[in-house]
């Protein structure tokens, strides 16, 4: 099970996000993971700390596989098919990967906030 982060961590890591994809059918029975992230990513938290973060979304109508794709700011890219796997394991392994990337503009003597 993946650990949680604590909500001032985790608002901070979301400024490594430049954008978010989520695709899904709200008819398909595999779409609740990709529902709940969508309802977790568009929190005002969020929002506040990374007002530049563009959250795509795309209900449709095809059988398609749930999917959600992470935009970094480095322009990495997160891919995961929802339906395999639940929402914190998907926040875990962007948080990880945001992680890395402030480890990453610490070391280097850069600071988002100022980007």
């Amino acid at each position: 099970m993946p650990i949680k982060f604590q909500k001032d961590v985790s608002t901070h890591l979301f400024k490594y996000l430049r954008q978010i994809d989520i695709s899904f059918n709200p008819f398909d029975a595999r779409t609740r993971s990709a529902r709940e992230l969508l309802r977790q990513v568009q929190a005002t938290r969020f929002y506040k700390a990374n007002p530049n973060l563009k959250i795509n979304v795309d209900v449709h109508s095809r059988a398609d596989r749930p999917m959600a794709t992470f935009l970094m700011v480095d322009d990495s890219e997160q891919v995961f098919e929802t339906h395999e796997h639940d929402v914190k394991e998907i926040m875990f392994q962007v948080h990880l990967k945001a992680m890395k990337l402030d480890a990453d503009y610490e070391l280097s003597g850069k600071s988002i906030d100022e980007s």
